[in-house]
């Protein structure tokens, strides 16, 4: 993605705004006329044009408050993107003497070894990296969590770190998610008090008509310096502010994105809220680690779940807000709130965040549309190399000539057809938190023997 500095925002073209002449009507000032900032004859109160809202936020409105005329904005989604959570406790020795176990098969120089770093917890099965993470030696991570882990003789560092990732947060909630995590690191250490929010994202995803590109830099009033605008070519694709601080946000177009990152599981999601697969969905999203976390008394998942308004009106109505300008009062605090981000102010959180869960696999595997349509590349080529038309005759072939080819190749790397294909299927199955061959019962031995050894230095007095 391709970022421009600050200097690039620009305000819309003259054909675009209207204009009117000072000296006939009087003191400037902006308003919205259509998607644009223009200026008008402030002789009449700008507040007189704008859409009424009902009372102004505050930090003790409820998360439902009314809501207001929605002229700009449709809204799709909102909740928690990311949740970070520290477990203060102490690794269990056995568990201890497992995932070192483990983390040692990972770090084998036989890739095949590899597929056997695995921890099944339920439904879970979690690849043991062969690097720590910090201070933390132990990292597991499948489609749901990434857990850092802390050796049993570590001192004043937590005994896990770990993050739920969104599209498990999406589909199964913060609660659902946050009880799950808490059981699963119970089998790992003695956790001794709350876990605490380290770290929590939040979202709204909507979708207008509003052309977020021809906003001047002015109209924006935010704490942070840090201030980016962003394109992909001459795509505009969103704004970042206070990034790496305490509290940083973006706005940024939520369809450009997964374009990308394939998060394709939020499509569904928002038809279910009317997305009408047509317009782009745009994302206004704060980051808030821990000490702005803690300055607004939430500590616990509890106090997150109670303050998520409250810590959202906040965000979007002290730390940063869009305004409409105005030329002739040099005051920013009076200038008044953009119709369309008071929508976002006072949007109703309750109906996304009671969403009961929905089914989804804490596994990464591939989709049917990635197998069978980017996955058949090779042998579509392979079918034009030869000129061959019929697919079935061609796989036929394909194979055969697979098998030629690693068979004069064994000399020197000991692997037939068969022999690689299985190795790198092993390979792709850690990859996708998968079980594959006997590879998970190889695991189970490893856990076994090292938990036996454990036992048997603790009887012995070691």
């Amino acid at each position: 993605m391709k970022q421009k500095k600050s200097s690039a925002f620009h305000h819309a073209d003259d054909s675009t705004k209207t204009r009117t002449d000072a000296t006939a009507a009087g003191p400037l000032s902006s308003q919205i006329v259509g998607d644009h900032l223009t200026p008008v004859d402030s002789s009449a109160s700008i507040d007189d044009d704008l859409p009424e809202f009902g009372a102004p936020p505050s930090n003790t409105a409820p998360t439902n408050c009314k809501q207001p005329p929605n002229n700009f904005i449709k809204i799709l989604r909102s909740g928690v993107d990311s949740l970070y959570l520290s477990y203060s406790g102490v690794l269990f020795d056995d568990q201890n003497a497992v995932l070192s176990a483990l983390k040692k098969t990972a770090q084998s120089p036989f890739e095949i070894d590899h597929a056997s770093a695995m921890y099944r917890h339920q439904n879970h099965l979690f690849k043991v990296s062969d690097k720590g993470a910090g201070r933390h030696p132990y990292v597991l991570s499948d489609n749901a969590y990434r857990i850092q882990l802390a050796s049993p003789t570590a001192k004043r560092i937590p005994l896990a770190y770990a993050q739920v990732k969104s599209d498990w947060l999406a589909h199964k909630g913060v609660q659902n998610s946050y009880d799950n995590l808490t059981s699963i690191v119970e089998t790992f250490g003695a956790i001794e008090d709350t876990p605490k929010v380290s770290r929590s994202d939040h979202f709204i995803d909507f979708t207008c008509s509003f052309l977020f590109e021809e906003l001047t830099r002015m109209a924006w009033i935010c704490r942070a310096r840090q201030f980016s605008d962003y394109w992909n070519g001459q795509i505009f694709t969103g704004f970042s502010f206070g990034l790496g601080g305490d509290i940083s946000a973006r706005l940024y177009n939520k369809t450009e994105e997964i374009k990308k990152s394939k998060k394709d599981y939020l499509k569904p999601l928002w038809k279910e809220n009317g997305w009408d697969e047509q317009q782009d969905v745009w994302r206004l999203e704060f980051q808030f680690k821990r000490k702005v976390l803690s300055e607004h008394q939430i500590t616990s998942v509890d106090d997150l779940l109670r303050r998520l308004g409250s810590l959202w009106i906040y965000a979007t109505t002290q730390w940063l807000k869009l305004t409409v300008p105005s030329l002739t009062d040099d005051t920013k605090s009076r200038w008044p709130m953009h119709p369309l981000w008071t929508e976002l102010v006072e949007a109703d959180w309750g109906p996304f965040l009671d969403a009961k869960p929905k089914p989804i696999r804490p596994n990464n595997s591939p989709t049917d549309r990635y197998l069978f349509e980017a996955g058949l590349g090779s042998l579509t080529s392979f079918m034009a190399r030869e000129n061959i038309t019929d697919v079935y005759d061609a796989n036929f072939e394909y194979v055969q000539k697979a098998k030629t080819h690693h068979s004069s190749k064994t000399e020197f790397t000991g692997s037939d057809l068969y022999t690689y294909a299985y190795e790198k299927a092993s390979l792709k199955a850690r990859k996708f938190n998968l079980p594959f061959g006997n590879h998970e019962q190889k695991a189970k031995d490893i856990r076994v023997s090292a938990q036996a050894e454990a036992y048997k230095k603790a009887k012995d007095g070691e």
